[in-house]
């Protein structure tokens, strides 16, 4: 099964890709089909992995660098056999530590009673009356008040043991992977509580306490027990004291598997794919060498090459219908948000600037929210020249302005990469309109490119290679002819 899904992901097989709405940046997953290729790179054992993969595929990152979590990643690729040992058991419901933490975070007292203490305070009590020459009735009435208090706590716990039970059954949903991922764990350097062992220890202690209150099914020596000693309140305050370090332990070690899941799963890319290391560029430019698609079959795919002259920042690629503007973008893209989480990518060279990414490419307008088409777009180039104000950002812009006519088309478009050019940001932004490739004669830091195609014998062909300048070429009309609509 694991070999058989990164064979399909090489090839460029779909898989059953999530909803958009699951990821934190709806508008960024729909424009690069990070959605579709969530489920190539998936191979989390638990929901917070999955959880925390989106996240960084969104490019939402707390408290970590690329530079560290591209150096975690390097280190587990060292490992490949324990890595498809741990996926290769992957279950077919994901595990859910918030559930887990929830059953262990529950006190095994339902109303926690506070006479509970006349317990041991009665038996102690007891025994002092062995040494001492006290009149009968005290002691007949501290043994009455034993008996009593004992047999009430045993009511109020009686169902210790099915929760401790239930607290293993959760916990035992690690079990098939935590050998292997405590052999990893000791060869990695953030993994302190997995190295030391944590989740064995409390699975070891959850079960001795398990056997120790299976003594209740024998009835004659439980309640002889605890005739000769408060045992049923020693075992059931110890059971609590072990819930709540494990408690405390399973924060710690539950957020080391699910951040080792995750950067494990990242490490797949560089075993089993065509992929190198990315690069952080020293200078803010970006430069990519055979940058593939990562969802198009990776023997068939037709790779690029781009090459940031440091004085330019604008890219306009022009080019006619299916000619590649958009797949180019889409590529661009989703390798980058690879190299931003430390993950391979797809190309044999990515040096990339250090900055935030956001695009506009997928525009949808929304009957809900009253939007056409055409003010849905504004605002989205609105919230990405926000951005680009803000600060330095790689900006990914398909056909900007489609839903008005032509000549307001390239005037707005004109005002708005004028703008873009009065921030410290780059990107590119592909259009049909030739006259905007003019810019260039305006500004020294646009530059254009274009993706060309040819008639041959009536028939259309692509060579999806990015080439310097404007396009010379269009198919429209060609193409309505062909089809008998011209």
């Amino acid at each position: 099964h694991f070999y058989d899904h990164q064979i399909r992901f090489q090839t460029g097989e779909s898989f059953e890709k999530p909803d958009i709405e699951e990821f934190p940046e709806e508008n960024l997953v729909r424009d690069l089909d990070l959605h579709e290729f969530f489920p190539t790179i998936d191979m989390t054992i638990s929901l917070e992995g999955s959880h925390l993969l989106k996240s960084w595929l969104c490019q939402v990152f707390k408290n970590s660098s690329f530079a560290e979590r591209q150096s975690h990643v390097k280190d587990i690729v060292k490992y490949p056999g324990l890595v498809r040992k741990i996926f290769s058991q992957r279950p077919e419901e994901k595990i859910n530590f918030s559930v887990i933490q929830k059953e262990v975070n529950r006190s095994f007292f339902e109303h926690n009673p506070s006479w509970k203490w006349l317990i041991p305070i009665s038996w102690l009590s007891l025994i002092a009356c062995l040494f001492l020459p006290l009149p009968g009735l005290i002691w007949k009435s501290l043994l009455l008040i034993y008996l009593a208090t004992s047999l009430f706590y045993m009511g109020a716990t009686q169902a210790l043991f099915s929760r401790l039970q239930d607290l293993l059954t959760e916990v035992n949903k690690l079990h098939p992977y935590m050998k292997d991922l405590s052999k990893l764990s000791k060869v990695l350097s953030f993994t302190p509580s997995l190295k030391k062992g944590l989740p064995e220890k409390n699975v070891k202690e959850l079960r001795f306490l398990i056997a120790l209150v299976s003594i209740k099914s024998n009835p004659i020596l439980f309640y002889l027990l605890n005739i000769i000693a408060p045992w049923n309140f020693l075992l059931t305050e110890k059971c609590e004291k072990a819930r709540k370090k494990m408690s405390e332990d399973l924060e710690s070690w539950s957020k080391e598997i699910i951040l080792l899941e995750t950067l494990s799963s990242l490490s797949t890319l560089k075993t089993y794919q065509p992929t190198t290391w990315a690069q952080s560029s020293s200078n803010e430019s970006l430069i990519c060498e055979n940058l593939a698609h990562p969802l198009i079959d990776q023997k068939s795919v037709v790779t690029n090459n781009f090459s940031q002259d440091s004085s330019k920042r604008v890219f306009i690629i022009t080019g006619s219908n299916m000619s590649g503007k958009s797949t180019f973008l889409r590529a661009l893209g989703m390798n980058f948000c690879l190299a931003k989480i430390g993950a391979p990518v797809f190309a044999t060279r990515f040096e990339f600037p250090n900055v935030d990414i956001a695009s506009c490419i997928r525009v949808s307008d929304s009957l809900r929210d009253g939007q056409s088409y055409f003010y849905a777009e504004v605002r989205r180039m609105k919230d990405l020249l926000d951005k680009a104000q803000a600060q330095p950002i790689l900006f990914l812009i398909d056909e900007p302005l489609r839903g008005t006519n032509n000549k307001e088309r390239l005037a707005g478009n004109q005002s708005y990469l004028k703008q873009i050019l009065k921030t410290k940001s780059l990107g590119f932004a592909s259009t049909h309109d030739l006259e905007l490739t003019q810019l260039s004669d305006i500004s020294d830091e646009v530059t254009n490119y274009h993706f060309s195609d040819e008639w041959q014998d009536g028939e259309l062909y692509f060579n999806y290679k990015i080439q310097d300048g404007p396009s010379q070429t269009t198919n429209a009309l060609k193409i309505l002819e062909k089809e008998g609509l011209y």
